[in-house]
């Protein structure tokens, strides 16, 4: 928890509220930009998607894209690649 004592415990606590997670994610973002030159050698790449891939020896078995940000492989897929 960010704030030792917060006035939205009166919602809950153990978990991260929208403000306190907002405020995380700013202060990553305060950290990140003034060493993005560093960070980011081609910026085409930024919106390049992520995937998963199964191979077997050097053959390829099963091949996910991702279609959009915080998308995931199908676990079942990946192992019925792997049981094949």
């Amino acid at each position: 928890q960010i704030f030792e004592n917060s006035p939205f415990d009166i919602l809950g606590k153990g978990y991260q509220r929208p403000f306190e997670l907002a405020t995380l994610r700013l202060s990553n973002m305060i950290g990140i930009l003034p060493n993005w030159s560093d960070l980011v050698s081609d910026e085409k790449l930024l919106t390049q998607q992520g995937g998963t891939m199964v191979f077997e020896g050097e053959n390829l078995i099963h091949l996910q894209k991702d279609d959009g940000i915080l998308k995931y492989a199908s676990i079942d897929k990946v192992i019925e690649a792997l049981e094949q």
